[in-house]
């Protein structure tokens, strides 16, 4: 019986130290992309993405350049539509 316990604990622990290491490998991780939400729709953003997003009411042609590095920073708040850093434009309705 000891030795069955023994084989265990030789053939289980590495297997629960490999287990561990893979969960902190994911945990450590960034994500590779940045999502915000308009209403109900979640916008994604790839990694390095620039968005310009339209300011809140009342609408006029103002934007806010967002960059996703994670996670979605605004770089500017005071962006005219056509200004080449913006990725695409978020339009609100």
């Amino acid at each position: 019986m000891r030795r069955f316990a023994i084989v265990a604990a030789v053939l289980v622990v590495p297997a629960l130290a490999a287990a561990q290491n893979q969960g902190e490998k994911k945990a450590d991780q960034k994500p590779d992309n940045c999502f915000y939400t308009v209403g109900n729709q979640a916008i994604q953003v790839p990694l390095g993405a620039s968005v310009c997003r339209r300011q809140p009411a009342p609408y006029d042609d103002k934007y806010s350049l967002l960059r996703c590095t994670p996670p979605l920073d605004e770089i500017d708040s005071d962006i005219k539509r056509g200004d080449a850093r913006c990725d695409r434009y978020e339009e609100r309705q």
